[in-house]
């Protein structure tokens, strides 16, 4: 409250000082005014006499007859001009006096204003300390009265306790001369009770001596047996170290022979000359590497080009792959998510129908997920000439969009049709939507057969909803 009334106290002589620089700025301001009126009055007293002065002589001169009135009215027109300067300075002196008296009487009543108001809550902070001084008067009082009272109790207390004290004391003598009786009357009978026990301890004594001997031989052959059994145990022991050694050395020689090995073997089909089948590293799979006329080695994934294979099979089929890498082939999806994991891949889709035309489609990055996201497919960048059916962006077909899909067979539904299963109506695994535009494993019909509408090897955007491939080729780069 302190700190408050002085915080005020301090913010009222800022005030006054302020005041006061403001007053003594507007008494030198003003004596500067009125200095400037007096210098202007004078330069006017002095043109009007110049003027009075020219305007006799001009007088003389044309009743003399030599007048040269031209001169005589230019000068006249350039002291008007003067005084007309004069006087609008003249003015504007008068309104920025104006102003700046304008600006002390609003700072002046903004003064008053702010004076009353800290005077207010001077007051409001007195009349608070003094009620606070007052409730804190009445607070020591009642603690007084407290005081007294608890005092007054407590020396009845005292009283009590003190008796009770007399009375315990007395008590305790008369039981400290009947325990003085009682232990020397048992001190007696202790003494009787050593003697009989000091003639036990020593026939115990002999006869824990010979026993511990006995023990202690018995003790000595055991040990002797124990360290026997050790040595052999710890000759075992060396003898089985000796054998893991051997064993170690044979490990590493096999493990340094098996990365001599796959050193041999390619990283990729990037160094591939000739197509064929290869194991590549660093997940030595055996994969098939296609050599296009660019010399570009490809890891084909999935092929279909005689119906020899079935590729309506379950989910375990397609994650761990079946057919022949040579042949009609669906190369795995925990292979193809190893592959594209690290590094999106290029994705080639070579397309074929059985009166000879053919098609491809190319997206420069390609990858799918793990298992524990359902294989989801990822495909962009498409360029090609059969049309873009894994990433369209064709509204008509945003129901069928194949890109960011979940991979689903007839035993694990996933696509996002809720009223049937999309694999289990056209058969193969594949990643719907619902259903689709593209579907590269559903049912191989041969050439000249009946193909269903949305049956069979489809690109849609190639063969439409009722044709189906001769050949097509998956193969990543």
């Amino acid at each position: 409250m302190i700190r408050r009334l002085d915080r005020l106290e301090d913010d009222v002589f800022k005030i006054r000082d302020d005041l006061h620089d403001l007053r003594k700025d507007l008494k030198e301001e003003r004596e500067l005014l009125r200095g400037d009126i007096s210098t202007l009055f004078n330069m006017l007293t002095e043109s009007s006499g110049q003027v009075d002065r020219n305007q006799i002589e001009e007088v003389s001169k044309a009743q003399q007859g030599s007048c040269n009135c031209e001169a005589t009215l230019s000068q006249f027109e350039n002291v008007i001009n003067a005084f007309n300067r004069e006087k609008s300075e003249n003015i504007r002196l008068r309104k920025e006096f104006n102003e700046m008296r304008k600006q002390h009487d609003d700072f002046y009543l903004r003064f008053n204003n702010a004076e009353r108001k800290i005077r207010s809550e001077i007051d409001t902070v007195k009349n608070e300390t003094i009620a606070g001084f007052s409730a804190t008067q009445k607070q020591v009082h009642d603690i007084q009265k407290d005081y007294q009272s608890e005092n007054i109790t407590l020396r009845k207390t005292f009283n009590e306790m003190k008796k009770q004290h007399d009375d315990f004391d007395s008590r305790l003598k008369s039981a400290e001369r009947k325990l003085r009786s009682d232990i020397h009357k048992n001190e007696n009978e202790t003494k009787a009770d050593i003697t009989a026990t000091q003639k036990l301890l020593h026939t115990i004594q002999s006869d824990t001596r010979a026993y511990c001997d006995d023990r202690f031989i018995h003790l000595n052959e055991s040990l002797k047996n124990r360290s026997l059994n050790t040595l052999q145990e710890l000759f075992r022991i060396t003898s089985d170290i000796a054998i893991l050694k051997t064993s170690n050395e044979i490990l590493k020689n096999v493990s340094d022979d098996i990365i001599r090995r796959q050193n041999k073997y390619p990283n990729s089909c990037d160094g591939v000359a000739v197509s064929g089948e290869y194991i590549i590293n660093p997940y030595g799979m055996k994969v098939y590497c296609d050599v296009d006329f660019n010399n570009k080695g490809w890891m084909v994934i999935q092929r279909r080009m005689d119906g020899s294979v079935n590729f309506n099979r379950t989910w375990s089929d397609y994650k761990a792959g079946f057919g022949e890498l040579r042949g009609e082939v669906w190369f795995g999806n925990e292979k193809i998510y190893q592959l594209t994991k690290d590094n999106p891949r290029e994705l080639m889709i070579e397309m074929e129908t059985f009166n000879g035309t053919k098609r491809y489609a190319l997206y420069s990055k390609f990858y799918v997920s793990s298992e524990s996201k359902k294989y989801q497919l990822y495909a962009a960048g498409y360029t090609g000439d059969a049309g873009d059916g894994l990433a369209t962006t064709d509204s008509r077909a945003s129901s069928f969009v194949h890109t960011g899909q979940s991979f689903s067979t007839f035993d694990a539904d996933n696509d996002l049709n809720s009223n049937f299963c999309c694999a289990c109506t056209w058969g193969g695994g594949w990643w719907y939507q619902s259903c689709y535009t593209v579907h590269l494993n559903g049912k191989y019909f041969k050439e000249h057969e009946t193909v269903p509408t949305w049956e069979g090897i489809n690109w849609f955007y190639f063969t439409g909803s009722n044709t189906s491939l001769k050949f097509v080729q998956m193969k990543i780069h």
